[in-house]
């Protein structure tokens, strides 16, 4: 070979070198870009950022941890991935604060609206009790002109005996008019206060919940404290946690569900997908016996796919050791 065709060969090697590494920047920049975008998309949304603060400065630390220089290929690819999902639970947790508010919101106008009613109710009453009474006593005081016209001495002592009679009688249902409207106002309060208190209680169970809002729909999180380690058959005390998610799922009757298993990335991916599996189809024989249709639910096993912390810590660990129940969209 000439040295002539040696250098050119060199010539076209650097070449192609430098093409790729240019290439491998250019998509690291894109990632890195869109991760800054989105960052920034939701740090402008004010009206969702500024109800999670600690969320957002843990999802602004993981997007400054992959800006870092000097960082591996595999390394950059990792942090770019775990920053987008710090974003992506700040995101979930805003909305989960937003609901609640709406929730407490939807309280407050229900009691109005019930004490509102009831007060209006009791009024109308009154005012009706009071025309019937003033008719009443005009077509009396008719009547009784012209019966006392005609009427002698006597007759008008037994009269005089006899409106006495009929002044108790009609005080006497005076008070029992007023004792009947009492009970009718505190029966309108009590009521009232039944809804409120139902409704706090409806929204005490909600915030006990992981409820994130995504696009495939509401999303329970259940996490691995529903088993014991290794297990795929529900704890006696999962029933309870679980019928708080049935009353959440009861109120979107006309919904699907989806029940999706996940596991950490500990132990073999045939082994964690069965294991998935199975959990997924334990929360989903317990929903229906607690009265979902069963022609509503689907139980899936997802594996060690779809992690939403890192598996490198005991707590990433933990939060990836879950099963989803989500109430899907139309």
């Amino acid at each position: 070979m000439s040295r002539f065709t040696l250098r050119f060969l060199t010539l076209i090697a650097i070449a192609l070198l430098v093409s790729a590494c240019a290439v491998q920047q250019t998509r690291e920049n894109s990632d890195l870009r869109n991760l800054r975008a989105d960052l920034e998309e939701f740090r402008e949304n004010e009206d969702l950022s500024d109800r999670v603060p600690l969320a957002l400065a843990d999802a602004e630390r993981a997007v400054r941890a992959a800006e870092a220089e000097g960082l591996s290929e595999a390394e950059l690819g990792h942090r770019i991935h775990l920053a987008g999902k710090r974003i992506e639970i700040a995101r979930a947790e805003a909305f989960r604060a937003q609901a609640l508010e709406e929730i407490d919101s939807i309280d407050d106008t229900r009691t109005d609206l019930l004490l509102r009613a009831s007060r209006l109710e009791v009024e109308d009453a009154r005012r009706e009790a009071e025309r019937a009474w003033r008719q009443s006593q005009a077509a009396q005081e008719d009547s009784e002109r012209s019966r006392l016209e005609a009427m002698t001495a006597e007759d008008l002592r037994e009269e005089a005996a006899r409106r006495e009679r009929e002044a108790r009688e009609e005080a006497q249902a005076a008070r029992r008019l007023a004792e009947a409207q009492s009970n009718e106002i505190e029966l309108a309060r009590r009521e009232a206060e039944l809804a409120t208190e139902a409704a706090e209680s409806m929204r005490r169970r909600l915030e006990y919940l992981e409820l994130r809002e995504t696009d495939r729909g509401v999303v329970v999180t259940l996490g691995d404290v529903l088993f014991a380690s290794g297990e795929t058959t529900l704890q006696p005390e999962a029933e309870a946690r679980l019928r708080d998610v049935v009353e959440l799922l009861a109120s979107e009757p006309d919904k699907q569900i989806r029940i999706e298993g996940h596991t950490d990335s500990t132990g073999s991916a045939s082994a964690n997908m069965r294991i998935s599996r199975q959990r997924a189809e334990a929360v989903r024989d317990a929903l229906i016996e607690l009265g979902i249709d069963a022609e509503r639910v689907q139980a899936v096993g997802m594996g060690e796919d779809f992690p939403i912390a890192s598996n490198e810590s005991a707590d990433g660990r933990s939060q990836n050791r879950r099963v989803d129940v989500i109430l899907l969209n139309d």
